[in-house]
């Protein structure tokens, strides 16, 4: 199944050749940013050791992990660790700079916008898609061909395009006179 970007953001040229991290630079809110893509692993040795092809990181242990913390959250605290280059060890970080100075960070949630920055008056606020993200274990390793996937995407809210919607004010008064 062929992804696209939904209308409204520009793209994030990652090249899955490339390897991580990867840096790409923006202009945003009349700003150049940069914006990076990391992945954290806690097993170096099963990295460098594992063929290039095996998959680390895909959109479907995304999906699967949000929906297992929709469960018994005690189920997390006594399950085994994972594998060492299971999805659940590797983490894919966005981090985003302005001039020397990170503006924010965070894991990567394949679908689900995030919006990097202090706030949509600063001019800072970015918010970045990604939608489709298959990491394999070479990319983690050094730049090749291995069949990883990356498209992602930004938006700028200086150019008309709400990052997050805004919550409507609270009516005055009692509001238990609204409830019939």
């Amino acid at each position: 199944m062929t992804r696209v970007l939904p209308t409204g953001y520009s793209p994030l040229p990652f090249s899955p050749d490339l390897g991580l991290p990867q840096q790409v630079q923006v202009r945003a809110s009349g700003r150049s940013l940069a914006v990076k893509l990391v992945a954290l692993t806690a097993d170096l040795v099963a990295t460098l050791t594992a063929p290039p092809t095996t998959p680390v990181v895909t959109d479907a242990q995304e999906e699967s992990r949000r929906l297992a913390s929709l469960g018994d959250p005690r189920a997390a605290l006594t399950a085994p660790p994972p594998p060492g280059l299971d999805g659940a060890a590797v983490r894919p970080y966005l981090v985003v700079v302005d001039a020397d100075r990170v503006v924010g960070s965070a894991p990567v949630v394949v679908g689900r916008p995030m919006a990097v920055g202090t706030s949509a008056d600063s001019g800072l606020l970015l918010e970045v898609l990604f939608v489709d993200l298959f990491l394999a274990a070479g990319s983690l390793v050094e730049p090749g061909d291995v069949g990883s996937r990356i498209l992602a995407g930004f938006r700028d809210p200086a150019a008309g395009h709400a990052v997050r919607p805004r919550r409507p004010a609270a009516p005055e008064g009692d509001p238990h006179d609204l409830l019939d």
